[in-house]
């Protein structure tokens, strides 16, 4: 930073040309500019006084801060420094507030509030006998800074949930409700369509976020859906890349699959996978069918990780849903080991000249391209963590994982929830809806039917 040395006078012009030059660094409108620029001009103004106010100049443009927008801006830490400083060394309310760009008014009531009054020792008055003793009145910046940070927490609006006593009640009732896993974002709309029973008003999903990481009411961070954050994994494993589709496949991959499905234009179209408890050894698994369009998964129990076992599975849900044909018309699997046997997949148990839906093949490495069936399994381990077996999950254990995933509202479906949307595509086609009446669940009490 360039200085000024004790011996070095700074003459009018030197003012003025830093100022002219270095307006805009300085945050100076036209009109301030000419008022510093007159009163550097005036008698009143001394050589020490013209120094400290260089000095300040050139601190000022080092710091190059950025001009805050709006109307209307607070005073920073620097804009104390610098009134503290300018009033010291002797300048005016006018001249000060000019070059911190604020009105006199503001500069007087600034120093008024924050003066420390220290006793002036050369008086011959006493302070403790004549009233009519005045004393030193002296701005120090670090108080001025202090009490405004208080003030700012004192007058802060308080949170919705701290004034309205309902939607506290509400919302804490639905984050720690075990039978719904709704998150922030499920809770906030449904404040906004009104949906929570005798709330005051709505409230925003970081709100929400913030009472968990305060631990207000008592909320933690288990109480959320998740349990924590999610983070990204990159890959950079270069035997973990996109492969080709073995010739084998190649007739019924995912390179022929029909434009309309990819483009999620097919509501009877799924996505399926397995998820297992313990890799090594021979345990059961779960065999996910997610239907891209609503969101909607059916999940079953698979003897094990074999071809035969799964081929299984779906026999046993195409005698649980008799019109499965028309539900599922085909399904995109995973290269595993577990789905080799697709020719028999595709077999009718009822008709085995007719195929109950056409199977297709991802690239091998390339889960993405089962981004739905992906994100479900995802939602299946906040209740299966790895390394449990699923021998010890009951069928009713498994029917409440579906049950909790299915009623979950969607953001992706306007809020709506997977069984909603799956119902009414199955009703518009005609097709019987009473298989999905165990997958109903009870709306807690604080929500609106």
């Amino acid at each position: 930073m360039n200085t000024v040395q004790k011996n070095n006078t700074i003459t009018k012009k030197q003012v003025q040309e830093i100022l002219e030059n270095n307006q805009k660094k300085l945050g100076l409108s036209d009109k301030n500019l000419k008022k510093l620029i007159k009163s550097m001009r005036s008698h009143t103004i001394s050589r020490q006084m013209r120094k400290v106010f260089y000095q300040e100049c050139l601190k000022k443009i080092e710091r190059n801060q950025e001009e805050q927008k709006g109307k209307f801006k607070h005073l920073t830490q620097e804009d104390r420094i610098s009134i503290e400083i300018l009033h010291t060394a002797g300048f005016n309310n006018s001249f000060i507030g000019a070059f911190v760009g604020k009105d006199r008014s503001s500069i007087k009531r600034e120093l008024d509030k924050n003066a420390i009054e220290i006793w002036d020792i050369n008086s011959r008055k006493s302070p403790y006998r004549d009233k009519g003793q005045i004393n030193i009145k002296y701005y120090s910046s670090e108080k001025a800074q202090k009490n405004a940070e208080e003030n700012k927490l004192k007058n802060r609006k308080k949170c919705k949930l701290d004034r309205y006593p309902n939607l506290r009640w509400a919302v804490v009732a639905l984050l720690k409700e075990k039978n719904i896993d709704y998150s922030p974002d499920i809770i906030a709309n449904l404040s906004k369509e009104g949906k929570i029973k005798n709330a005051e008003t709505s409230i925003g999903t970081n709100a929400i976020y913030r009472a968990v990481k305060t631990r207000k009411y008592g909320l933690t961070i288990n109480d959320l859906p998740h349990g924590r954050g999610y983070f990204k994994k990159q890959n950079n494993n270069i035997h973990t890349q996109t492969k080709e589709i073995s010739e084998r496949k190649k007739e019924i991959s995912i390179e022929v699959m029909p434009e309309e499905i990819k483009r999620k234009q097919v509501d009877t179209h799924f996505e399926g996978d397995s998820v297992v408890g313990v890799a090594k050894g021979k345990h059961e698994t779960l065999i996910t069918l997610a239907n891209p369009v609503s969101q909607f998964v059916f999940i079953r129990r698979s003897e094990n990780k074999t071809s035969q076992a799964t081929v299984e599975t779906l026999d046993r849900l195409e005698i649980e849903i008799p019109e499965l044909r028309k539900i599922m018309t085909s399904i995109l699997f995973d290269n595993g080991v577990e789905f080799s046997k697709f020719d028999e997949m595709m077999k009718s148990i009822k008709d085995k000249e007719e195929k109950r839906f056409q199977v297709y093949f991802t690239h091998p490495y390339a889960s993405y391209e089962r981004g739905c069936n992906e994100n479900k399994n995802r939602l299946i381990r906040r209740y299966f963590k790895k390394g449990k077996l699923v021998e010890n999950l009951s069928d009713e254990d498994i029917l409440n994982i579906e049950r909790k995933i299915n009623n979950m509202p969607r953001k992706a479906l306007g809020y709506k929830t997977p069984l909603e949307v799956f119902e009414n595509n199955l009703k518009r086609k005609g097709i019987d809806t009473s298989f999905l009446d165990i997958y109903r669940i009870k709306l807690p009490k604080c929500l609106a039917a």
